[in-house]
């Protein structure tokens, strides 16, 4: 019994340990697009699926909605009228948390490129 008690916990510090290294990456300079939408990319430039992209709130505290990536690391969001900043965090396991605020812009670039990097 103390065996599996000490496995268990063992794994439960692990577990946690995991957790606890990831950071958030936070870019402050409100980034350009004509519409809420991008593509993430890995470090080397490749499309990452199954990415989370969640819109929150602007203290950063609510997810107001959420999609994920898709095969093409791509994702989008309706815009909400006369809504210009929105608040994005993307997640996924194995990276760090990327955090940007995306400002529509008609001059700009149709998308946001968000590169995910590897979990520290």
């Amino acid at each position: 019994m103390r065996s599996a008690l000490r496995r268990i916990t063992v794994l439960f510090l692990l577990s946690l340990s995991a957790v606890a290294q990831m950071e958030i990456v936070e870019i402050e300079k409100p980034q350009l697009a004509k519409s809420v939408a991008g593509i993430v990319s890995d470090p080397s430039g490749s499309p990452l699926p199954g990415v989370t992209v969640e819109e929150r709130s602007d203290d950063w505290k609510s997810v107001l909605r959420s999609t994920e990536t898709d095969d093409q690391g791509r994702f989008h969001f309706s815009a909400t009228p006369r809504k210009t900043l929105y608040h994005l965090q993307f997640g996924r396991s194995g990276f760090n948390w990327v955090r940007i605020t995306l400002k529509l812009d008609k001059k700009a670039g149709p998308t946001v490129a968000v590169k995910m990097p590897l979990g520290t």
